[in-house]
């Protein structure tokens, strides 16, 4: 007796649709981002500034592999101290000539976009977005009020967007965020 597939598939061609698929190698990734509230982002943050992006520049580290170094001109810091109005703040991955390497999750920067950023520090003293993405606001202005707001993946939307991803616990749905109102909660937050 021969079953459907045995009838269909010659005994050689099972082999060869495995060297096949061997020679495609599948990737299979997962991501589970745990959303932070605006409390818990200010609390754990070594160091909030905000400021714009003027460089963007990707190298690879002394094993070889490629990171990003985003340079900031530092406009505020609302928690933390710095020495200078300009940071490096680093992540894992970029494009190096013909070379990408990403990093799902993380944060992307833009030369001559102005954000807020909650930092820790790596132990050269540069700055690592906390949560990944979570930990990059991009401030934009409102084109009707002129009003800055600010936006992540999890929270407020934007001066364009009308709505976001979920909020994280604790938080109200995803909602227009001030810069201002942004400000006083970490400033209220450190204290």
């Amino acid at each position: 007796m021969t079953n459907a597939f045995s009838r269909t598939l010659p005994g050689a061609a099972v082999p060869f649709l495995a060297g096949v698929l061997a020679l495609f190698p599948l990737r299979v990734t997962a991501e589970i981002i745990v959303p932070l509230s605006l409390d818990q982002l200010a609390a754990r943050a070594e160091l909030v500034i905000r400021g714009s992006v003027v460089a963007v520049e990707s190298a690879r580290d002394d094993a070889g592999r490629i990171f990003t170094r985003i340079e900031i001109a530092v406009e505020e810091t609302w928690k933390g101290t710095l020495a200078t109005n300009r940071f490096a703040v680093v992540q894992g991955g970029g494009v190096l000539g013909d070379r990408r390497t990403t990093v799902t999750g993380q944060a992307e920067f833009k030369m001559g976009e102005r954000a807020v950023l909650f930092l820790v520090l790596n132990p050269r003293g540069e700055g690592v977005t906390l949560g990944l993405a979570q930990g990059k606001f991009r401030v934009e202005q409102d084109p009707a009020t002129a009003e800055l707001l600010v936006h992540s993946p999890f929270h407020g939307t934007g001066a364009t967007a009308t709505s976001r991803a979920k909020s994280s616990p604790g938080d109200a749905a995803p909602t227009r965020l001030t810069l201002a109102a942004l400000k006083q909660r970490v400033k209220g937050n450190a204290q």
